[in-house]
């Protein structure tokens, strides 16, 4: 297919209602043609997870590649955003982490249980220092961005994330981005709104 959507899911979490609801759009929309939905259950661990989403970007880049991803996730798509400058991948980060290697602390040496699997695993100092190398790198390079496919999706009653940090940083070394601001929390039950804007049907006339 032409353009690839790849869904990042969030901390402790698994693919789920958001890929569905992006599936039915697709489908509402007769756009199943123009789009390969791709939704992968993440590792824990940090530096596998950025290195399962290179590949999946890589072996989709014929086309133009979608990376969508909310709260960690988000973070993630950060990190492609700063890496990979070229046109053929967009990115929407929603409610999206700026600093985990800080706010993830709170689990640190946890054995916490996936909120949609039930399946138990141990958070680690490892994952926090993996993470924090991670942020270095958004902090050097998304400056360079200088290109208009990123775009932020900011929910205006996140109880986790503070965005501040994160458009400050924007603000100041000048990247180009869109914002859109949801009335709703963290869990972000506006995925059909967030389609409708970013409207699928345009972005491929």
């Amino acid at each position: 297919k032409p353009n690839t959507i790849i869904l990042l899911h969030g901390f402790n979490s698994a693919p789920g209602n958001k890929a569905q609801v992006i599936e039915q759009y697709l489908q509402e929309k007769q756009l199943e043609d123009d789009y390969l939905l791709i939704a992968p259950q993440l590792a824990t661990e940090p530096l596998k997870a950025i290195r399962e989403i290179n590949q999946l970007i890589r072996q989709h880049k014929s086309g133009k590649v979608y990376v969508m991803g909310t709260s960690l996730g988000g973070f993630y798509a950060n990190y492609f955003r700063a890496k990979f400058k070229d046109e053929q991948v967009i990115v929407h980060s929603i409610n999206p982490s700026w600093n985990p290697s800080v706010t993830l602390k709170r689990a640190l040496n946890q054995e916490l249980t996936n909120f949609k699997t039930n399946e138990k695993w141990f958070f680690q100092q490892e994952y926090i220092d993996q993470l924090k190398e991670m942020e270095d790198f958004v902090n050097e390079n998304l400056k360079n961005y200088k290109s208009n496919n990123y775009s932020l999706h900011l929910a205006e009653n996140d109880e986790l994330l503070d965005f501040s940090a994160l458009l400050s940083y924007l603000q100041k070394e000048q990247v180009p981005h869109k914002i859109y601001h949801y009335g709703t929390n963290h869990r972000f039950e506006k995925m059909r709104e967030f389609l409708e804007r970013v409207d699928l049907n345009r972005i491929i006339e």
